[in-house]
């Protein structure tokens, strides 16, 4: 997906019933200059809607209480909010919904990946500030009941996208909360300090890597980093430990014996 060129900003509503997973977004979001309002479940989220109308909501479906869908559905019947962008948060794959009879509303996935999930939030916040019309409601497909697991955060930097989908899959099935990107900027370092991962998987060919193991290393804690190369070469300048030719399988036991 092509980055969206807006300026940054923008109130962004976050509706989840997860408290690890809203900490997770609010940083991530905050970082990148938007006001974020957190809200537990639906009902909560029409009394944040109407105290502070946001530019989009990020919603999850499945809560307790008043749900997703009964929540978007009361939304829509305000006439002062059918406009506003909804991003569905599921973690089934592959959820198909009519996008074009709810407005500018997108499906993300879980686990996310940050550089796809702030792309179509940008775009949402555009499409919010020039919205003029308002869009109806219709009703959303069920998902299944997703079993609760919360096992910890784990942060993954993979610059073959095929192999960080796996790998998010991996992890996610087994209750960890993926926070993954294709390279490792500055903001890696900043979530590492703000949410204490489990682990931090990088892999050593991804732009920025090096840099920031250097980072890292200053944090104050146990935060347990793995480096590992896809090649059996030994990068430039790859620190010792390093492991080469890492399998998935690998990946994700090196994160299970940290619990």
């Amino acid at each position: 997906m092509a980055t969206v060129a807006v300026v940054k900003g923008g109130r962004i509503l976050v509706v989840d019933d997860e408290p690890m997973l809203r900490d997770t977004l609010g940083h991530v979001l905050a970082d990148e200059g938007y006001v974020v309002d957190i809200a537990v479940d639906g009902a909560d989220a029409l009394d944040r809607v109407r105290a502070a109308k946001p530019d989009a909501i990020l919603l999850d479906l499945m809560m307790p209480g008043m749900n997703g869908r009964q929540f978007l559905q009361a939304l829509r019947e305000d006439v002062a909010y059918r406009a506003v962008p909804v991003l569905i948060m599921t973690a089934v794959h592959g959820l198909e919904v009519n996008l074009a009879s709810i407005g500018a509303s997108e499906v993300v996935e879980k686990p996310f990946n940050i550089e796809d999930l702030l792309n179509k939030i940008a775009l949402a916040v555009y499409r919010s500030r020039d919205a003029d019309t308002a869009q109806p409601f219709v009703a959303i497909p069920a998902e299944p009941e997703p079993v609760a697991v919360d096992r910890g955060i784990v942060l993954l930097v993979e610059r073959d996208r095929a192999r960080l989908q796996r790998l998010d899959l991996l992890l996610s099935q087994r209750g960890y909360t993926v926070v993954s990107m294709t390279r490792a900027g500055s903001q890696l370092s900043r979530l590492a300090r703000a949410l204490k991962p489990t682990a931090i998987l990088l892999e050593l060919a991804s732009e920025g890597v090096l840099e920031i193991v250097r980072e890292l290393r200053d944090l104050s804690g146990p935060i347990h980093v793995l480096l590992y190369s896809r090649d059996l070469a030994t990068p430039p300048n790859c620190p010792p430990e390093a492991l080469a030719r890492a399998t998935d399988a690998e990946l994700v036991q090196f994160v299970e014996l940290q619990n």
